[in-house]
């Protein structure tokens, strides 16, 4: 009843585009979306199955191409995406085709493959022969207590200030420690991006490659901010955010990288107090990967909030990588898809 073939992205969006309308929940233009993701990747073009029933198209998945890096070297690596099947044709089965579909074609070109699924796809993600890397966590840390408190109840305005002073405290102990550097705020992303990169790629066992290339077209149509964390004495960068305004009073630190650990730790100690500056009541930051950073984010008053989101991996031509634990891992937001 069912077949799955590749389809020419060109040839076949209008298709793709009818399927995610009735399916996904995108955000902006479809067309966009197309182009952004499957043509204009910096990485190289994306690819798209198509689940046909009776020569009908009834869903779809694709996969984009992503550089990551693993101890210096370079990996070409299948990012998931964009699993939707028509509502008639959801019993499992066709699901489960489209992925082993995936599946295959990652280990037949590709290193690795990983992808974000939603919860209630997770199941047929492991029936597909995907494994759970691990669950990628946000972490929030509080910037105006009384943005929280008063929500819960409006009696506790004294204890929303006492917890305020104690996460200014918290703040200038940290910043003591980052008083040789300073944050600029960059317009776009420019070569010390890539400076920075090459200084810290064997240091993240497995991440995602970020020039400055790659960041400006992943960022590219979101509302964003770069935070550079600049040493006074040197002008040298050495660590960034990209920080983009979320609902309810909030902003989420989509990306985070410095060449070490100790320059992530000077990075939030200025990006916390500057985002309380701007006026956001709260800061997010969803993770997976080094323990380092987690402890750093503990370290700044950082809590787990939320749901956390499920990584899979399926293997490639090298079967190992597939095998990593998730702490050799380097995760933030930038990897997904959208």
């Amino acid at each position: 009843m069912y077949s799955i073939s590749e389809s020419d992205i060109h040839d076949s969006g209008a298709v793709l585009q009818r399927l995610w309308a009735d399916n996904l929940a995108v955000r902006g233009s479809l067309d966009t979306k197309l182009r952004w993701f499957y043509c204009d990747g910096p990485h190289g073009p994306g690819r798209a199955l198509v689940l046909r029933a009776h020569d009908a198209a009834v869903g779809c998945a694709g996969v984009g191409v992503r550089t990551l890096v693993h101890r210096g070297a370079p990996l070409r690596a299948a990012l998931f995406a964009d699993l939707a099947i028509d509502r008639q044709h959801r019993s499992g089965l066709p699901a489960l085709a489209l992925l082993r579909s995936i599946r295959d074609e990652v280990a037949r070109d590709f290193d690795l493959g990983y992808g974000f699924p939603n919860r209630k796809a997770i199941a047929v993600y492991r029936r597909a022969g995907f494994v759970e890397l691990g669950r990628m966590d946000r972490y929030v840390r509080v910037l105006h207590s009384g943005d929280y408190l008063a929500a819960a109840a409006p009696g506790l305005r004294v204890a929303a200030a006492a917890a305020d002073h104690a996460l200014a405290a918290l703040e200038r102990l940290h910043a003591r420690r980052a008083r040789r550097f300073e944050l600029a705020w960059p317009v776009r992303f420019d070569a010390r991006l890539d400076w920075l990169w090459q200084a810290g790629r064997t240091r993240h066992r497995l991440a995602c490659e970020r020039s400055a290339a790659f960041l400006g077209w992943r960022f590219a149509h979101d509302q964003h901010r770069i935070a550079a964390v600049i040493h006074r004495d040197t002008g040298a960068l050495a660590a960034y955010g990209v920080l983009r305004p979320a609902e309810h009073g909030l902003i989420e630190l989509v990306d985070l990288l410095g060449a070490c650990a100790r320059d992530i730790d000077t990075a939030i100690a200025l990006i916390v107090p500057a985002a309380r500056r701007l006026g956001f009541a709260a800061l997010g930051f969803r993770f997976l990967g080094d323990p380092r950073v987690v402890r750093v984010l503990r370290a700044h008053g950082f809590v787990r909030r939320g749901e956390p989101r499920s990584i899979v991996v399926a293997p490639g031509r090298d079967p190992a990588l597939a095998a990593l634990p998730a702490a050799a891992w380097y995760l933030t937001d930038l990897d997904e898809d959208s």
